[in-house]
């Protein structure tokens, strides 16, 4: 009669989520995608998964404890997107770069938009002329009262344009008053660095 070897003993290790890691755009509350990361440096037992819109670091077990701290580089990979934020360059690393403490195991990441502007372009009801000479805010729909407003000159003929703000959470959406009379809720877009509304006036 044969005997059989023994099944190989396998091994078992297990492996914790220790860190989630997102970037959020400080205006919309969104979380950013299209992101590249590494630890730095990279403990051995340590592991950096990067998902479309949160980084996932997982320790196993057996690991020992790094002597470092590691920490997350995360690049932006989407120019665009990047264009329309406030990303500070940091010496030696690559533009669009920033360099994250895992501080806790949530860590959130508030990255501000550059400032924009706001043009809005007002014609009359019934001719559809220019509608010119009136007074165009921008109000904040939220936070607490009086709540912030941003101004609108008169730039052109009819057209209303703010400086270059940055448009808070605070100011998404916005109400647009003319004469101080509400006229139309609107959001900035927040993937360009001006926003145009052309609107009738009916205030």
């Amino acid at each position: 009669m044969s005997v059989q070897p023994a099944a190989p003993h396998l091994a078992t290790v297990t492996t914790t989520l220790r860190h989630t890691v997102r970037l959020v755009h400080a205006s919309t509350g969104a979380r950013l995608r299209g992101l590249d990361a590494h630890l730095e440096p990279a403990p051995a037992g340590w592991t950096l998964r990067v998902l479309p819109d949160v980084l996932v670091v997982a320790v196993r077990a057996d690991a020992p404890v790094p002597a470092v701290p590691p920490r997350v580089v995360v690049t932006l990979t989407d120019g665009a997107l990047a264009d329309v934020l406030v990303v500070p360059q940091l010496a030696g690393r690559p533009p669009r770069t920033f360099v994250v403490d895992l501080t806790g195991p949530e860590v959130e990441v508030v990255v501000h938009p550059v400032p924009s502007t706001l043009t809005v372009i007002l014609t009359t009801p019934s001719t559809g002329a220019p509608r010119t000479g009136v007074t165009v805010t921008a109000r904040a729909t939220s936070g607490p009262d009086p709540k912030p407003s941003v101004a609108l000159p008169e730039v052109d003929p009819g057209t209303y344009r703010s400086a270059p703000v940055e448009w808070t959470a605070a100011f998404t959406p916005l109400d647009l008053l003319v004469g101080g009379q509400p006229l139309r809720t609107l959001a900035v877009d927040v993937a360009t660095s001006t926003t145009t509304a052309h609107l009738v006036d009916t205030t």
